[in-house]
Formats: C-alpha cells, structure tokens, sequence
C-alpha cells in the first residue's frame, strides 16, 4: 500500500509555521496581508471596469445553461441560478456492502523457473509478496488482490477469473465485516475472464442488482467500485467512451470480446469490481486498462456474464456453439469485388476441414445472412448467435454463394474443444537468399518451395497450401495499410487459383493500374494461422 503523504507546511531549516511565531513577526505578517488584499481588490475593480476579466453570470443574466447544461441528478431538485452535477452518493453508499475485497493466494514451487512471468493481466494486483522463508525448500505465498460483488444473498460473487486463477486459497472480505470469508471456484470462463465464487455466511448478504449492458449509450455517466492498491471501496466516475472493444492482445478468444470502454479511473485491484449505470445498477466488470494512455479503461458487458452463469452454477464452466469457420465483415470493397448488393452479413474466409461448417458444405467467399431465420449483419453478431447456442444442437444457415441464395443446415461443437488447438505463434520467415519475382502492389512474391513450406511448417496443416510466398512488403503501399506481411501466401488472384510465381503474374497482368486485386491469403505468421480475403488497390 502506498504511503499517503503528509500534508504539513515545512519552512526552511525544517521547522513548521506553528505556536513559536513572536508576536513582532505576527504584526508585521498582518500589516503586509492587509496591504497585499488591498492591492489585489483594487486590481479586481479596475480590471472589471476595463472588461480585462468576464462578468459575473449574475451581473451580465445569462443563465448557467448558455455554457453548459444542468444535469439533474435523481430525486433532487436543481437551485435556480446554479450549475447543478449529478451526485453519486446515494448509489455508492447504497452498493458498497456488496462490493468486495478478494486475495487471492498461490502456492509456488520454488524449484520452478519463470517465476517473474506473472500473466498479462498482473498490473491488476501488482507483484506477489515472497515470504518465503530463507533457506527452506517451501513453496513461495504469492498473494494478489482483486475486486468482486455480490449477486445473490446466499454468497454468489463475480469477478474477474484473472482475479482467482492458479489460486490454492481465496479470501473475501466485506465492508464494515472483520470475518475473513473463504471462497469455492464455483466456475470459471477464461474466454470472457469472468469467475463465479461464493462463500457461506449465517445471515443473509447484500447485493447489487444487474443491468442491461446492450442499453448502455456512448457518453453516460458509469461509475467504477473497487479496492485499487488496497485502498479499500475507491469511487472513480467517467463515461461510456466506446463499446464492442477487442483486446486482441490480451484476450484468450478476442473473437467473444465485446469490452466497454470507459474513462472512469480503472487502477490495479479494481479487476473483478462493478461498472454502475446511474440508477445502481451493475453494467459491466472492470477487466482491463490500457497501457499506454491514462483514462483508458475497459470492461466485461454484464450481458455477457448473464449470458453463461447457469451454466457456471451448473457445471463449473461454459460450453459454446463452433461452426470451425474464420470471418470477416464485409467492406465495401469486398461488397464491389464479390457482386454483393450491400454490406451486410459475414464473409467466410475459410473453412476448417473435417468441423461443422465444412460437413454442412460451407466455402470460402460464401456470405453468411442469416441464422435460422434471424438477420446476421456482422461478423460479430453471428459469433454471438452461434456461441449462444449448445453443442449438439442444429442451426440452419442463410447463404450468399455467387450470388445465389442457399440455405445449409449445420450440427454445432464446442467451441472449447477446438481453440486450444489454434492458437499457435509462428515467427516470421527469414527470406534469406536470392529472391525471384517482381513488385507488384509494393509486394515482393516468389514461389513455395520446399524449403519454404518447411520453414512455414505448411506440411503439418490439415489441408494442402499451394500458391506465391510474400517475401517483402513496402511500407508505403496499401498492402501493408491491409495487413499483408512478410511470410503471407497468396492463393488466388481476382478469385483464380495460383500455384507458382508464373501463374500470379499471368494474372497481375490481367490487372490494369489503378484497379482493385482481390486477393485470398493464406497467414501462417499469426496466432490464428487462417485464412482471409484482402483487396489491394494497383498503384502501377
């Protein structure tokens, strides 16, 4: 905890303004006071004559309103003539009680290196305190605190599950409560990072009510609770600043994310805490601030965690819908290069062999619309569908294919079985040694050679990769502007299949200067090794 700083008044020589002052000193102290008020009254009076300073809003009649509006805050009444700002008292005082302090305890062999990697999400916590005792081969305490709330009387908290993960005991504490409460993981999702624990008590507990994160509007007011650096029950206020945020580098499947953005100070140990609404109401858990900038903070949707906590109750954990299909929302350029008639939908940018989506007969380039028989407008809307939906169960797909519609009905899967499988980081080729090919869009292409396939690791995939390795990109084309690097395999071109160096520029050439290239790209260089459709514009 940090030591709070004393807010004394130090004189030279270290000495302190206090009762050793002589009564000489205190009239001459008087004289130069009354002398300086003066002055400065007389500056006043003459600057206002001038209009060197602005009018009172009293003196000139224009009303508070002219510079800002008044916000009224609930059940109050606005004074005439006065800025009025919304109080937060009443909710905060009314919620605290169910706010809660969570330390979180892990026992750590000392044998085991790596112990400084403490997970992206440690600036929540700050270090682990080693008490390991010097000498003796125990494992090291590492305790960590977080935030929580209460949810039902019989003891059931959310929180962060970064907040209780690899803990080997939790401990809750609750305001104006000196009883150390011990936690059970009721159930975990770390694809959302958010726990369900609970812990007993003799009495019934407070709670706080959920809201509706889907309601929530950019710019209201949102209200962060929570226990940073230990202080305990800290009130921070901001706004919605966005919605539908993803922490690609953070989160375990961005694909779900859908963060609230917010500008209410989020510091460490607020993960787990509640983002309120105005009426005191819970809409989002706090999860995750941004690194480089201050006012950046971001939060789980309650919705989400709505959304899967029977099923945390139930089982422990969270089973999700999984077609095994990669997407993209369609842009205008892709809506002009595939004859499509708006943007609407997801464009599927492949097909995983042997998974649900490619046993119902789905491709490549098909335009997902619909899902039995409700509108898909966006990649992530049709996410959020099939994820809700069980495994097992069957869902009836409205397809675009050339331009014709279709209908395909397919058996979903856990979508936790499969994502394990396809996180995998590659590095970047080398491309050392001699290059064949041209530049072509700020692209540098060559053929896929054995060796290079090798490098790639492209012979371990399910499905063979034939096409042109990218070995250079310029910065300043527009290839590089959509996301084409060094190590990316180009498949077609214009929606043509190549398979050799001679192939891809039979087909450039059919390109004229200033037009668009459709492009499908293979990218074994990122975390999802998938595929994707790209249009660069000819700058030739």
């Amino acid at each position: 905890m940090m030591e709070p700083i004393l807010a004394s008044f130090p004189v030279r020589g270290g000495k302190s303004l206090g009762a050793g002052f002589s009564m000489k000193k205190h009239a001459q102290l008087l004289t130069l006071a009354l002398i300086a008020a003066a002055s400065i009254l007389f500056g006043m009076v003459l600057a206002s004559g001038v209009k060197l300073t602005p009018a009172s809003l009293a003196d000139s009649g224009m009303q508070g309103a002219s510079l800002r509006p008044p916000v009224q805050p609930a059940g109050g009444v606005a004074s005439p003539g006065r800025l009025s700002y919304p109080s937060f008292a009443d909710i905060v005082e009314k919620v605290n009680p169910a706010v809660v302090s969570i330390i979180s305890t892990e026992l750590v062999d000392p044998n085991k290196g790596g112990q400084n990697f403490h997970g992206p999400f440690e600036f929540f916590f700050g270090p682990g305190q080693d008490r390991r005792r010097p000498g003796k081969p125990e494992p090291r305490r590492e305790d960590s605190g977080g935030s929580g709330f209460i949810i039902s009387e019989d003891g059931y908290i959310l929180t962060n599950n970064h907040v209780i993960e690899g803990a080997d005991k939790i401990r809750v504490n609750l305001e104006g409560d000196d009883t150390d409460y011990k936690a059970e993981v009721v159930g975990a999702d770390p694809s959302t990072d958010l726990a369900l624990i609970k812990i007993s008590s003799d009495h019934k507990l407070p709670t706080v009510p959920l809201g509706d994160s889907d309601s929530l509007r950019v710019g209201e007011w949102v209200i962060a609770v929570g226990n940073p650096y230990y202080y305990e029950h800290t009130v921070t206020v901001g706004v919605v600043s966005a919605k539908g945020r993803k922490l690609d580098q953070l989160s375990k499947d961005p694909s779900l994310d859908e963060f609230i953005q917010t500008d209410a100070a989020i510091n460490f140990g607020n993960s787990g805490g509640p983002l309120l609404n105005v009426d005191g109401e819970v809409v989002g858990v706090n999860s995750a601030i941004s690194s480089v900038g201050q006012g950046i903070g971001f939060a789980v949707p309650i919705n989400t965690a709505k959304n899967i906590l029977s099923q945390l109750k139930a089982t422990g954990h969270v089973q999700r819908g999984f077609l095994g299909i990669s997407l993209r929302n369609v842009t205008t350029d892709l809506k002009d290069a595939f004859g499509l008639r708006d943007t609407h939908g997801a464009l599927v940018e492949s097909v995983t062999k042997g998974l649900p989506g490619d046993r119902a007969g789905l491709r490549a380039g098909d335009v997902i619309l619909g899902v039995d028989g409700k509108n898909v407008n966006t990649m992530d809307e049709l996410v959020k569908i099939i994820s809700s939906r069980e495994p097992g169960s069957r869902v009836r797909l409205s397809v675009l294919r050339d331009g014709r519609p279709m209908a395909v009905t397919a058996r979903l899967e856990d979508r936790g079985q499969h994502m394990n499988a396809s996180r995998r980081a590659q590095n970047e080729p080398e491309g050392e040694g001699e290059q064949e090919g041209e530049r072509r869009l700020g692209i540098t292409v060559d053929n896929l050679t054995p060796e290079v396939r090798r490098e790639l690791e492209l012979d371990e995939r399910d499905e063979k990769i034939d096409g042109v390795v990218v070995t250079d990109v310029s910065q300043a084309s527009d290839a590089y502007e959509q996301g084409i690097v060094r190590g990316s395999i180009i498949t077609s071109v214009n929606r043509v299949p190549v398979t050799s160096l001679s192939e891809y520029r039979r087909e450039m050439t059919k390109v004229r200067p200033g037009a668009k290239v459709l492009f499908r790209i293979y990218d074994p260089t990122t975390n999802g090794r998938g595929w994707r459709f790209v249009v660069v514009k000819n700058e030739e």
